[in-house]
């Protein structure tokens, strides 16, 4: 078979890149072309992306690899879940694009719960109630801002959105809907009752779109030549598809970027009322099946306090900053990453010495190696923990945990999951999303038989395997 390109737009909430996936000889060899970084800011009084900016660099980034690449056949986005984009009646964007971290969710949580409580959100969506859930984000646009809501033709997911950019078709795709908190368990369709419940109108939104389909025709000049599919529109959706996975699924996942993800493969949601208390989300993967998982605070912790050293002129390199965790003695005290202040930007180091201090943690001249360590130490013992409590609801426990992602590439926090869930761990692929995005787009236009991905994961990926120590 001749080599042939797919073209992967995975976006995270903190870069996004182009990567064009090249298979040949059984294997996908990856091209970077184009990578930048972006954040949310505040925009007429909210938190929100400049997605202008990021369509952008998505349309300048695809016309470079047309070019570089003339056999490219395919482009899928992934983004990110819970996010949305409000269109008018013309199918223009009626605001920006608001960033779940917006605390105008908090400011509505209340009222929200007043009219769905979360025991109820959850027996209706299988989903784990949050503030920043697509749900409440629409609960509290309806609440401040009645007059633009009023506007509203329909919404789009934050990845159906550019879709429809790049093809002219709307839908809503499944493995990202899931995230939302407005399907019913298994996410084979929205829930009538949780829109009824909020007030959300039913309208705003089709049918629940499968993924892993051709969507159509790139319209976007330059990008004729291109067919836009669906290869999972959840960045961790498509991180999964590039696991290799064993006979029994008797693994762990863990994509471990801003957000850790730790979760298994099922068929059916777990909905019993252990999972509702331990804060289980059942979401879907690209593939139809589902993935119940936890979502952790995660490397956005070290990003925040990066972000703080180097505005200070601190140490904020990543590679030294390991390096000195590595050497730091363990303080004997641990954060819990999925107390809220840790999800909220700003003052980052602070709030980890605050919660070190009031368990009688001494926190004078902690460098930034020392919180490093502690963080790191944090998110393994949280990682042990959920593997525990899915061990306990799935009355399986894990040979092993496949950790994917930019977590990947740090030796210490790989080494220190071992060691706390007592289990191997196989760190890569690095970029995971967007393996899995290439995988899934050759095997939608017939260029890669699904049952020889293990093997293709096998010759593209690199991975490291970590053993527990004693």
């Amino acid at each position: 078979m001749n080599p042939v390109t797919a073209l992967a737009v995975d976006l995270g909430s903190s870069s996004g890149r182009v990567i064009a996936g090249t298979f040949r000889d059984g294997r996908v060899e990856e091209v970077e072309v184009r990578r930048f970084a972006h954040e949310a800011m505040l925009r007429g009084g909210y938190l929100a992306w400049d997605l202008d900016f990021i369509w952008a660099e998505v349309v300048a980034g695809l016309r470079d690899a047309v070019a570089r690449f003339p056999d490219a056949i395919s482009v899928s986005v992934d983004t990110w879940g819970v996010d949305y984009v409000p269109l008018d009646a013309e199918g223009d964007r009626l605001t920006p694009g608001r960033a779940y971290r917006d605390e105008r969710t908090a400011r509505t949580h209340a009222a929200f719960r007043a009219r769905l409580s979360d025991q109820a959100a959850w027996d209706a969506t299988g989903i784990a109630p949050a503030t920043i859930n697509t749900a409440n984000q629409l609960f509290a646009f309806l609440t401040e801002e009645p007059e633009v809501a009023a506007r509203v033709d329909q919404i789009l997911l934050l990845p159906d959105y550019f879709t429809y950019l790049l093809s002219g078709v709307r839908g809503w795709s499944r493995s990202h809907a899931s995230s939302t908190g407005l399907c019913r368990p298994g996410a084979d369709e929205f829930s009538d009752e949780v829109f009824d419940a909020l007030g959300i109108p039913r309208r705003w939104v089709g049918e629940v779109t499968r993924e892993h389909a051709v969507v159509g025709p790139c319209t976007v000049a330059g990008l004729e030549q291109l067919t836009a599919v669906t290869a999972g529109a959840h960045d961790t959706a498509c991180a999964v598809h590039a696991l290799q996975r064993d006979v029994d699924d008797e693994s762990l996942f863990l994509s471990c970027g801003s957000w850790s993800v730790l979760g298994v493969l099922r068929d059916e949601p777990l909905m019993s009322r252990e999972a509702y208390q331990l804060g289980l989300t059942n979401e879907a993967r690209a593939d139809d099946g589902l993935r119940p998982l936890f979502n952790i605070t995660g490397l956005w912790i070290l990003q925040e306090c990066q972000r703080e050293w180097r505005a200070t002129g601190g140490v904020h390199d990543i590679v030294e900053l390991v390096a000195r965790a590595r050497a730091a003695e363990p303080l004997g005290y641990l954060i819990n990453p999925d107390e809220p202040q840790f999800a909220q930007p700003g003052g980052m180091v602070g709030r980890v010495t605050d919660a070190l201090r009031a368990q009688g943690a001494d926190v004078e001249g902690l460098d930034e190696g020392a919180v490093v360590r502690v963080v790191l130490e944090s998110f393994a013992a949280r990682y042990a923990r959920g593997a525990a409590d899915l061990a306990a609801l799935t009355g399986r426990s894990a040979k092993q945990l496949n950790l994917v992602g930019g977590g990947s590439r740090n030796a210490l926090l790989c080494q220190l999951t071992a060691d706390a869930i007592g289990v191997p761990v196989i760190a890569g692929p690095v970029e995971a999303s967007v393996l899995g995005s290439l995988l899934a787009q050759l095997e939608i236009m017939g260029r890669l038989d699904p049952r020889d991905r293990n093997a293709v994961i096998g010759a593209s990926a690199r991975t490291v395997r970590y053993e527990p120590r004693p």
